[in-house]
């Protein structure tokens, strides 16, 4: 079993909000992606691929964020993240960040989320142009930050 996954959430019939699952399917087809790193691009729900992340030593998560950055602004965040406001309209959504602290009381693996940042997300099954626009320096982005975590998790074996 490889010791980093990348599961790219989101929903790719919500615009914007899918922007995970593009970085993930990028990912999958880079010849730059280290052989010791696994991607899905995982829809939105993170808990149901807990038995995937069973024996890893890192799990990082690519979901859109809603916030004030540039769309395609890239922000790293662990799952004690503070000060990040979610909204959970009932008790049947979580957030990624959400999911990420239910899932390290049971899962020995370091938690990353990687916040790709968005204006808006709306039905269509396209990125928006700015989004569409950044999803290369988006992808650079991640891999650097895989290949950087990567190494220090290995060199800790």
């Amino acid at each position: 079993m490889k010791p980093i996954l990348v599961v790219g959430l989101g929903n790719p019939l919500m615009g914007d909000d899918g922007v995970g699952c593009a970085v993930a399917e990028c990912l999958v087809r880079d010849p730059r992606l280290p052989e010791w790193a696994d991607v899905i691009a995982g829809g939105s729900d993170l808990l149901r691929y807990a038995g995937l992340m069973e024996g890893r030593r890192l799990v990082v998560v690519l979901d859109a964020i809603q916030d004030e950055a540039a769309p395609g602004t890239v922000a790293t965040l662990d799952e004690n993240a503070a000060g990040l406001e979610m909204r959970q309209e009932h008790a049947h959504h979580i957030s990624a960040l959400q999911a990420m602290r239910l899932l390290s009381m049971t899962i020995p693996a370091d938690f990353l989320l990687l916040a790709i940042s968005i204006a808006s997300a709306g039905i269509g099954t396209d990125l928006s142009s700015r989004v569409r626009d950044r999803l290369p320096a988006i992808v650079e982005k991640v891999l650097g930050e895989i290949e950087y975590l990567g190494a220090g998790k290995l060199q800790c074996s």
